[in-house]
């Protein structure tokens, strides 16, 4: 009883005091409560940050877990510089036992294969395709096509004439320019084309090899892509979605381009700038009259009408000037010089000109460099830096569901995964078996890439030793190696894997993987996973090790640390001003309580009391400051949990975000360590001053100031 009547008497006092001293319960109080907002705030939106990213990046890129080789000399990573670069990874030689030993861990819902890679697709220009498309129609037998087509080529012709005769004036090399202009006055003539339907032959040789190369080079563009098991993938990243196209059918070689880096990177420049605008006014809700960036971007649209103009067959080209005269009556000039005040655009006339653009435009020129459905080569180099080439068939774009503005989750594309080993240089069992066969049939032994100039060149000094002795046959230098010299040696160069190539799906667990991905029942059991994957891999001598999702990202990662330290710093340096000022005016206030304490002590009161006293009423101010701050917090994420805080256009912040808004929910984990923290802040920076007050001396408080 008397232990609840003390601590009664300790609250009362403890209240009056606290009403008695408003202002510095208001100063204290205030520094309180933006304290535990600005913990709680920072602290759950961070968790939801991470929370977000991690949704983002498990379910686009890696997994939650990637398998890398125990041997890579580099850190793998899916973005940043370092992505940009060439890694060593090593191999993961046996997919198959790896995969089979990771599924019997209970937590571990797939593994997936993967291979990171980059390559040049062989795209010529809108000569060429126009040529290969005549060639087709011939062939096929359609009069109509092909004299369209003719047309179109002799009108594309005329237009080059006319910019090597500019040029001529603008540029100081003039030989080649004027060799230029000749071979397209020779092409542009009737009687070049008089006996071409007869025996078109010569014209497509001279068109070929004088006339296409004059035409505007295809932009340089490098695909980075993943290998993989097409399906495994879908079925594991629950993000993925096709947008146009179809999956790849099981077993069949083909491509999946990211829509995202497919409009950005293959579509005609006018559209995807006109699609670009739009997207801006529409999803940011910005506006061309008040928008530096979207006002620059429809002065750059003018400059290159040239990519519409060029595509025009003459009959199409006619068709559109006469749309345009009656769309812009007022409007003078040649084609091109309509075009350009036809994108002059502005608020009012905008949706008008893009329905306009896609109705008779677009119909009119072809709008991707290659299309869902054709059939491109793509060039790259195998791990042992020999030039390789594949044809495949596109058979869709893809997009991750909530990413689709961001460029980050839009860097990679995918490919199958027995297409990649052939680009890469990996092989399946069945390869190695057929390349095995082959070393013996013409009695090749294995050879290091060091001695690979002296085994197809000679030169060496060892008249004795083997010529492919001192690598393991199973690297990948020896199977390139080995590959070009069994066709030299047969007389045959080395065949890439037709485009409707089909395989049995069994194979894609055969052979070797750069790295695999690890997706999780239960992602909070991450670490414990880890630590399974690890132990059965030295168990097994598996030969690899596991990374968790974030040590993989690259640079996104790392920026997430970097935005977790900078919140905990400033939340630290706000508390150590929060300590030092509450110190401060508690001291001041008990120099003002000096003769009050003195009354108490001479009543009877101990030090303990007193002592007590003071901590009750900080405990009592903390409790009510961090209450209405941390209710701050928690109103404040709920409703951004219902109306989202919008990601804008950045894309870093898209793909932070998971999407375009991250709806925050509250986290009662930060709420509780939040109020915590700021009590225990309290009852410190009391500590100080509560002392002093309890060994005040009764006498000492109470005498009279002078």
């Amino acid at each position: 009883m008397a232990g609840r009547i003390s601590f009664g008497l300790l609250l009362r006092l403890s209240l009056r005091s606290l009403f008695g001293h408003r202002i510095k319960v208001l100063i204290v109080g205030s520094l309180l409560a933006f304290g535990t907002f600005l913990l709680v705030f920072g602290t759950t939106l961070l968790a939801n940050v991470e929370r977000a990213m991690e949704a983002s990046v498990t379910g686009s890129l890696t997994g939650h877990i990637q398998l890398l080789s125990r041997d890579a000399k580099d850190q793998l990573a899916f973005t940043g510089p370092d992505a940009a670069s060439e890694q060593d990874l090593g191999v993961l030689h046996s997919f198959a036992e790896i995969k089979e030993a990771a599924l019997s861990i209970p937590n571990v819902k797939a593994v997936v294969p993967m291979g990171r890679h980059v390559a040049g697709p062989l795209l010529g220009n809108e000569l060429d395709r126009t040529l290969e498309e005549l060639q087709a129609a011939m062939d096929g037998g359609d009069p109509a096509t092909s004299d369209r087509l003719i047309r179109k080529l002799r009108r594309a012709i005329g237009m080059l004439q006319e910019d090597y005769r500019l040029r001529l004036d603008i540029l100081s090399n003039t030989e080649e320019i004027e060799e230029a202009i000749a071979d397209l006055k020779t092409a542009a003539a009737d009687e070049f084309w008089s006996d071409f339907l007869q025996d078109p032959r010569p014209v497509f040789d001279f068109l070929d090899t004088r006339i296409a190369k004059l035409g505007e080079t295809a932009t340089n563009v490098f695909i980075p892509f993943i290998g993989t098991d097409l399906d495994a993938f879908t079925e594991s990243f629950e993000s993925f979605r096709m947008v146009e196209g179809e999956m790849v059918p099981k077993g069949h070689r083909g491509f999946l381009f990211n829509k995202t880096f497919y409009e950005e990177n293959f579509k005609n420049r006018i559209a995807r700038g006109i699609d670009k605008i739009e997207e801006a006014r529409r999803l940011d809700g910005k506006t061309l009259a008040e928008d530096p960036a979207l006002q620059q971007s429809v002065k750059q649209l003018a400059r290159f009408t040239s990519y519409i103009t060029r595509e025009l067959d003459p009959d199409d080209a006619q068709a559109l000037d006469a749309s345009l005269r009656r769309l812009l009556p007022e409007a003078e000039g040649d084609l091109d010089q309509k075009l350009a005040a036809f994108l002059e655009l502005d608020d009012e006339n905008f949706d008008q000109r893009r329905a306009f653009f896609y109705e008779e435009i677009a119909p009119k020129i072809r709008l991707y460099a290659v299309r869902v459905g054709d059939t491109f080569t793509l060039r790259s180099s195998t791990r042992a830096g020999y030039p390789k080439a594949i044809n495949l068939k596109i058979y869709g774009t893809f997009e991750f569901k909530g990413l689709e503005r961001s460029a980050l989750a839009s860097v990679y594309c995918l490919m199958d995964l027995m297409s990649f080993r052939d680009l890469f240089g990996l092989m399946t069992v069945e390869k190695r078996e057929e390349l095995d066969s082959i070393r013996e049939e013409v009695g090749i032994d294995a050879l290091s890439r060091a001695e690979a100039e002296d085994a197809l060149f000679g030169g060496s000094d060892e008249e004795d030793e083997p010529a492919f002795a001192g690598l393991d046959e199973d690297s990948d230098d020896a199977i390139d190696i080995a590959d070009r010299v069994a066709a030299l040696t047969t007389g045959a160069p080395p065949t890439d894997a037709a485009a409707d190539e089909t395989f049995d799906p069994d194979q894609l667990d055969d052979g070797t993987v750069i790295h695999a991905a690890v997706v999780l029942e239960d992602p909070t059991r991450l670490d414990a996973t880890i630590a399974s994957l690890q132990a059965l891999s030295a168990e097994r001598g598996l030969g690899f090790q596991a990374l968790p999702w974030n040590q993989v990202t690259g640079i996104v990662g790392q920026l997430i640390t970097v935005v977790g330290a900078v919140l905990y710093i400033t939340i630290a340096i706000i508390f150590l001003v929060a300590l030092v000022i509450i110190n401060n005016s508690m001291v001041m206030a008990t120099m003002d309580r000096v003769s009050e304490i003195g009354t108490m002590r001479a009543i009877g009161a101990s030090r303990r009391f007193v002592l007590a006293l003071f901590l009750v009423e900080t405990l009592v101010l903390g409790a009510l400051a961090s209450g209405v701050g941390a209710g701050a917090a928690t109103g404040l994420t709920l409703f951004l949990g219902e109306v989202g805080l919008p990601a804008s256009s950045s894309d870093f912040l898209i793909f932070l975000f998971g999407g375009p808004a991250l709806y925050p929910s509250v986290g009662w984990t930060q709420l509780g360590v939040g109020l915590l923290a700021i009590l225990t802040v309290s009852v410190i920076s009391t500590l100080y001053p509560a002392r002093i007050a309890a060994r005040t001396a009764p006498v000492v408080a109470m005498q009279t100031k002078e």
